[in-house]
């Protein structure tokens, strides 16, 4: 394991944990004693509530510990965290009730600590049947109750956990012991407010994120929109290639206000000067609803997020490092935003675009990459179609084989670029690792999280 994953595994639990033991020190230094049961109910809630902080943190999407970690490692974090916090509930409320004998207990401590719970259950059930991938996308028949369900109210429902937050901080306070316990209090106001304070401060920026306005809209394929948008006041952020960001259309607008990520298909360059666009996939309620958009409509973006393309990987030399992109399907997007980028400055460098589609119908902009072929002779495109035979291309899925074929399995001193579905990925990744390509070569764009 590397340093850079080492830290993006554990960065998160041990803040929990080290916030944990500060606040568990804190409330057994004025006790003479405790018995074991006590205190493995004590300990069990209160790692818990960290591990609550922890991954509202997580959730508040931090954006100088994403821009290392990446969203989706950070995502994967959140959603092991919060099994095991839900877990360290279940053992602290069985321990608290004896046996269910006092499952009944009306006092204050416990009516908040119940309202905490059910608003934890709420939440758990939220993020894992319809807002995450990680657990769900192992089954088909869970994929496909996820899919069934509302994302747009889910994710209001997740907003419950700053409910479980407040209700278990009251119960801790309206607990005597704890309550008169000066360090402890201090130590739990502090982590509190810092969890909570930063994320109204994301809240806010969310509020007042740059506004952009639609400019051009159309269909490239069937099921493939393109958007572009120019900023409705002064010059369009900075972003590298790769970043995506979330989009929020305001109410005027014929679509759902929630925020949806999509990495960015342009980079900053001449044709770009002042825009952004996106290409995305009718893939859901959602996408499907971008035929409502119309030119003009007003969108809020929140970002740049995104750790794809790193700033030493692009001042690499471009005469002894090659580059090679692999994507499925959109996931040509973010790899089409590096080809870009690298075409505008110039670069001569050995590129290989390795595209895999579905039907005959997916293809599109063939015209600009025969273009890009024109400026660097060292670039070379190879489509390969999965679901149809089409005249000219080859037939299969990306493989040892085909990359062999295309000459592109020779650069492991090169770096790979991935976008793609989930079994796309798992693939790419396995491929590459059995040729002996460094983790640290490796650059994924899981845009399924």
């Amino acid at each position: 394991m590397s340093n850079k994953d080492f830290w993006a595994d554990w960065t998160f639990p041990i803040i929990s944990l080290v916030t944990f033991a500060t606040l568990l020190a804190a409330m057994l230094m004025p006790m003479n004693s405790i018995n074991i049961g006590s205190l493995l109910s004590y300990s069990s809630g209160l790692l818990a509530y960290t591990m609550m902080l922890t991954v509202t943190f997580i959730g508040s999407r931090p954006r100088y510990l994403e821009k290392r970690f990446g969203m989706p490692e950070m995502y994967e974090i959140h959603a092991i965290m919060s099994i095991v916090l839900s877990i360290l509930v279940g053992i602290h409320v069985i321990i608290q009730w004896n046996g269910f004998s006092s499952i009944l207990d009306r006092s204050l401590v416990s009516q908040v600590g119940w309202v905490g719970v059910i608003a934890l259950l709420v939440v758990m059930f939220t993020g894992i049947f319809s807002l995450s991938g990680i657990f769900v996308d192992q089954s088909q028949a869970l994929r496909d109750f996820k899919d069934k369900l509302n994302r747009e109210v889910n994710l209001w429902l997740h907003r419950l956990a700053i409910v479980s937050i407040i209700a278990v901080y009251l119960h801790m306070y309206f607990l005597p012991f704890l309550k008169d316990n000066f360090l402890f209090m201090l130590l739990l106001n502090i982590y509190t407010v810092a969890v909570l304070g930063f994320y109204l401060y994301w809240k806010f920026k969310i509020v007042a994120a740059p506004q952009y306005r639609v400019t051009k809209i159309y269909k490239a394929t069937p099921s493939l929109w393109v958007l572009e948008f120019e900023p409705v006041k002064g010059t369009v952020m900075t972003y590298t290639a790769g970043d995506y960001f979330f989009i929020r259309f305001n109410r005027e607008a014929e679509i759902t206000g929630e925020g949806h990520p999509f990495s960015t298909s342009s980079a900053i360059t001449r044709q770009f000067s002042n825009s952004i666009e996106f290409m995305i996939k009718e893939a859901g309620d959602w996408t499907e609803s971008l035929e409502n958009i119309k030119e003009g409509d007003i969108a809020k973006f929140e970002g740049p997020y995104g750790h794809f393309f790193p700033e030493e990987v692009q001042e690499s030399n471009e005469y002894e490092v090659p580059f090679v992109l692999l994507g499925g399907g959109i996931g040509l997007t973010p790899n089409l935003s590096v080809l870009r980028h690298e075409i505008e400055k110039g670069s001569k460098r050995e590129i290989h675009l390795v595209w895999g589609l579905a039907y005959e119908e997916d293809m599109f902009m063939l015209d600009e990459l025969e273009a890009m072929k024109e400026i660097n002779p060292n670039f070379d495109y190879h489509i390969i179609f999965s679901n149809e035979e089409v005249e000219g291309y080859p037939f299969g899925f990306i493989s040892n084989e085909f990359l062999e074929e295309v000459g592109a399995d020779k650069y492991t001193n090169g770096h790979f670029f991935v976008c793609g579905p989930g079994p796309m990925l798992d693939a790419s990744r396995k491929i590459l690792e059995n040729g002996n390509v460094p983790s640290e070569q490796i650059h994924l764009d899981d845009f399924g999280f």
